[in-house]
C-alpha cells in the first residue's frame, strides 16, 4: 500500500482521468485533493491573458445619452 504522500503526489502530476480515480479512491484525502485543484486553478486564471476588456456600454451596444 501507498504511503499518503506518494498518493497526492501522484494526484498533483496525473492527468484529469486519474485524478477523478484516484479522488474516488482515496475518501480520506479528498479535503487534499480539493486544495490541489483550487491551487492549480489559481495559477491557471492568474497566467491567462486578459483578451477582451469590456466596459458596461461596449458589452450593451448601449450609449451613454439615451435616446
Amino acid at each position: 500500500m501507498k504511503d499518503i504522500q506518494s498518493i497526492i503526489e501522484e494526484y498533483r502530476n496525473a492527468d484529469f482521468e486519474t485524478r477523478q480515480y484516484l479522488f474516488l479512491s482515496h475518501r480520506s484525502l479528498r479535503k487534499e485533493f480539493l486544495e490541489i485543484e483550487q491551487q492549480d486553478a489559481a495559477v491557471q486564471y492568474s497566467a491567462a491573458p486578459v483578451k477582451n476588456r469590456c466596459c458596461i456600454r461596449g458589452c450593451w451596444g448601449q450609449s451613454w445619452m439615451g435616446a
